[in-house]
Parts: structure tokens; sequence; C-alpha cells
């Protein structure tokens, strides 16, 4: 999983199905931290840090270039 990579939240959490953007990758604990792509609830952050999400509760939908 790297910067700018389209992804997609699994099924099994609560976001289910919403689009995000990876915007740091938190060492090797398996953690990113994203934005989501919509308007929708928790769409941002105030620290403007992003979301802390478990790469394994990820679907890549693009890759960055």
């Amino acid at each position: 999983m790297n910067v700018g990579d389209l992804v997609k939240i699994a099924p099994h959490c609560v976001n289910k199905g919403r689009l995000a953007l990876v915007v740091r990758v938190v060492g090797n604990w398996g953690e990113v931290r994203i934005v989501y792509t919509d308007s929708g609830p928790h769409a941002n952050t105030s620290d403007g840090k992003g979301h802390a999400a478990l790469i394994r509760n990820l679907e890549l939908v693009s890759e960055s270039r």
C-alpha cells in the first residue's frame, strides 16, 4: 500500500464500500492514514492527518503511479 492509492473499505467494516485515498503509511504496523473521497460521515478530520485504517481492511482499487 502506497501514498496515493485509491482504496475501498472492506465489506465487514462500518464504512463498507466507501472510497478513500491513502495519505500516509504508518511504519511497519500494517496501518495507513486515509481520507474519504466522498462527503459522508467523518469525511474530513479536524487535524488534517486523515483516519487510521488497517491495511487488511482495505481493498486496492487503483495504484498510484
